[in-house]
């Protein structure tokens, strides 16, 4: 669900591309992926094809397919190629750190630096590791040595800010921050870099103001928006607090609060996002369709389903197939259908979303999970393994493929290799819990690692909830009732108003369906019912 919001959210504020050139561009990339199959079947050891193809699945962000082609390109391309040699060393630094296995993606940076020693893209990499790996002074060293060859680099003097900031040297941070604002003040990267290292060193109020100030520099800035909702992820209130200064500056701005709705209902504060989204509506700032989406998704996640299904139709109703993103209108229709026992009605909805973006997961994913209520679970199962295979990153589907596997296949053996391939994943989520690894362990039996995996979530600060919800329902398929108890009401205390989730969802045994029938279960939502009134 917070996915589709954020996508919402940047939908309204850049310019969407036109669906009818996506097949163009995908036909595109089939044949030249093609071509280099055809050249590597002529000669298997062609090193500079295998490069090219790795570079064409780096750029579409398969990093696994790439390493195995930089594997093999390392293997067969000759000792005096260097220039070669540094472009395979630097693109594995790249994939390795794409995927966030930063002590991989060091030791490659090193080989390419060898041979390159004033490489500038190198030497940021490098520092970016070593800054991630939390070896400050060589970060510091190699973003020094990136300042001397370019003094006019932005990049290394916020690389020195950050290593400042993290070292607590406020002072320092802040004069690395001013010399790169001075070198490139009409520039909106400057200030979405600057927002960082004010989070860092704790202005989180300066921090959503720089990326306010992006925005308006640039209302095209592909990271503001994204950086904006990181942001509110770990400071919500000062997040919501720099929106409402804005739109106390300027009232009849659609996208603050547009924002600010995106941004609530994306942390659970539904009614909030309702009542902003109904005021641009209500007062014609601005006509888009996908606002009544976005209604329909809070009125979804609240359990008004015959609300939100009004929404969804009103969004079909109004949409411009140019620009709007449609598939998600459809999917959330499907989701909304699906959610009122009609998976019959669900099916051809879905069906259309995929007409309008026929790779699109979320659309994929619903489609599976209507199948599994149509009963047509090998289906539903071999939906999702292909979903796997152009998302291998992404461990819900084998988390759900799991589920249909071992409770309506009769195959807990595929099951238990799905929760193995989930683990053996070495996901590195931005958010922690996204990763489901402690979930994959506990259904495979690893209990104890699962418990430490799940405590330490549960350490962390939790702003709106979410982490207990999911501790309420790792604790609930762990058979300990108090302790998923004890995060029911700790997620309810922090607003987290999903009441389909609590209610509803029953998928992929990540949910709350064995507290159903607990009447201390029905009694805090009961007790906590105002979460889920309009």
């Amino acid at each position: 669900m917070k996915r589709l919001f954020i996508t919402s959210l940047l939908a309204v504020a850049v310019a969407a591309q036109s669906y009818a050139a996506a097949p163009s561009q995908a036909d595109f990339n089939r044949a030249v992926m093609q071509a280099y199959e055809e050249m590597l079947r002529e000669n298997y050891k062609d090193y500079e094809t295998l490069f090219r193809r790795a570079n064409a699945y780096y750029n579409a962000g398969d990093y696994l397919k790439a390493l195995d082609d930089l594997d093999s390109a390392l293997k067969y391309c000759p000792p005096t190629d260097t220039d070669t040699l540094f472009a395979i060393y630097a693109l594995r630094a790249e994939c390795f750190a794409g995927l966030k296995r930063y002590s991989r993606a060091l030791p490659e940076a090193d080989e390419a630096l060898k041979l390159d020693p004033m490489s500038a893209p190198m030497l940021h990499l490098r520092g970016s590791i070593n800054y991630e790996l939390a070896k400050y002074d060589a970060a510091r060293a190699d973003y020094s040595k990136l300042q001397r060859l370019q003094p006019r680099s932005t990049e290394a003097l916020f690389g020195l800010a950050m290593v400042a900031a993290r070292q607590n040297n406020i002072g320092l941070a802040t004069d690395y921050m001013d010399q790169a604002v001075k070198l490139t003040p009409n520039s909106s990267a400057v200030y979405v870099s600057r927002s960082e290292v004010k989070k860092l060193i704790g202005d989180y109020n300066g921090a959503v103001d720089d990326l306010l100030l992006a925005m308006a520099t640039d209302g095209n800035d592909p990271d503001a928006l994204p950086a904006l909702v990181r942001l509110a992820d770990s400071n919500y209130s000062a997040v919501i607090a720099g929106l409402t200064g804005a739109i106390r500056q300027a009232p009849r701005q659609p996208l603050f609060y547009y924002l600010r709705a995106s941004i609530a209902a994306a942390h659970f504060h539904y009614g909030a996002a309702i009542e902003d989204f109904k005021y641009i509506i209500d007062n014609g700032l601005y006509d888009y369709s996908g606002l009544y989406c976005s209604l329909a998704e809070c009125y979804f996640a609240l359990g008004k389903y015959q609300l939100a299904l009004d929404n969804a139709e009103q969004a079909l109703a109004t949409y411009d197939p140019e620009h709007d993103d449609v598939c998600r209108y459809f999917t959330v229709r499907s989701m909304i259908q699906r959610a009122m026992g009609n998976a019959d009605k669900a099916l051809p909805t879905i069906d259309r979303a995929l007409d309008f973006a026929a790779e699109d997961v979320d659309a994929l994913t619903e489609k599976a999970l209507v199948l599994v209520d149509l009963k047509k679970y090998k289906e539903a199962s071999d939906l999702l393994g292909e979903i796997m295979m152009s998302n291998p990153y992404e461990p819900m589907p084998y988390m759900l493929r799991a589920w249909i596997a071992n409770d309506y296949l009769n195959q807990p053996g595929a099951a238990a290799a799905l929760y193995e391939r989930v683990i053996d994943l070495e996901l590195d989520h931005s958010e922690r819990v996204g990763s489901m690894l402690g979930f994959a362990r506990l259904f495979s039996g690893k209990t104890p690692m699962a418990v430490a995996w799940m405590d330490a979530i549960l350490a962390e600060p939790d702003y709106d909830g979410k982490n207990h919800y999911y501790g309420a329902c790792f604790y609930a398929w762990a058979g300990r009732n108090e302790k998923a108890l004890e995060c029911v009401e700790a997620a309810l205390k922090a607003g987290y108003a999903n009441y389909y989730d609590w209610a509803e969802r029953n998928d992929a045994r990540i949910n709350v369906a064995p507290l159903r029938d607990n009447p201390a279960f029905k009694s805090l939502l009961e007790q906590y019912k105002s979460l889920f009134a309009l």
